[in-house]
């Protein structure tokens, strides 16, 4: 029988995914994202999340290899994860009282073979927050392994001010493609949806 593999340590993703299914399991891929100034936030997120699995797939060929990049766009510059607290500083500040986008790709693969390459676009408005205020969120370190150095979920950091379609891609992990690949090819029967929008 066929390994379920997510190219992925993240416990966010890890909790999510075996929601789904207890089949997941969990490996490190042996690659760095990387940030092409050549290709828009689009590409570099399909990128990222294929070759996220492929590296995986080299070893465990007869697995699904699952793939997974989280990046944001505004104004057509991507951004990824803060680097350090500085970074972290010049990204919240930038993201601030602005809208941007959050891109997720979700990349399946097999027998180092591209199967499946989906992606999940949402919209977010965020609030006029004070540097200040910035600055003592990321002293609680919560900005780390975050595309764009924050997290929804995190209610004590009043930065979100409303958003616009797939809640869990926002998350990171937007499991609805997830469900269409699983139930397509027979892991799963029945399927709940998060409350999402395709765009």
């Amino acid at each position: 029988m066929n390994d379920l593999i997510f190219a992925s340590t993240s416990p966010r993703r890890k909790e999510l995914l075996l929601q789904i299914s207890k089949r997941f399991k969990f490996r490190s891929p042996d690659f760095q994202e990387k940030k092409i100034y050549d290709m828009s936030s689009l590409e570099i997120s399909k990128f990222n999340s294929e070759n996220k699995a492929m590296s995986i797939s080299k070893i465990l060929r007869n697995d699904f290899i699952f793939g997974a990049d989280t990046v944001i766009n505004i104004n057509n510059e991507t951004i990824e994860k803060p680097i350090n607290d500085d970074d972290a500083m010049k990204i919240l500040l930038k993201l601030r009282n602005s809208f941007h986008e959050v891109i997720t790709n979700i990349s399946v693969v097999k027998n180092e073979k591209l199967i499946f390459s989906e992606k999940k676009i949402s919209l977010v408005k965020t609030t006029n927050i004070s540097a200040d205020k910035i600055k003592e969120y990321i002293d609680t370190g919560y900005y780390k392994d975050k595309a764009g150095g924050y997290g929804i979920q995190n209610k004590k950091f009043d930065f979100i001010k409303c958003f616009y379609g797939c809640y869990e891609n926002i998350l990171g992990l937007p499991t609805c493609l997830i469900k269409s690949f699983l139930m397509e090819h027979g892991f799963i029967d029945k399927i709940t949806f998060s409350k999402c929008l395709k765009v």
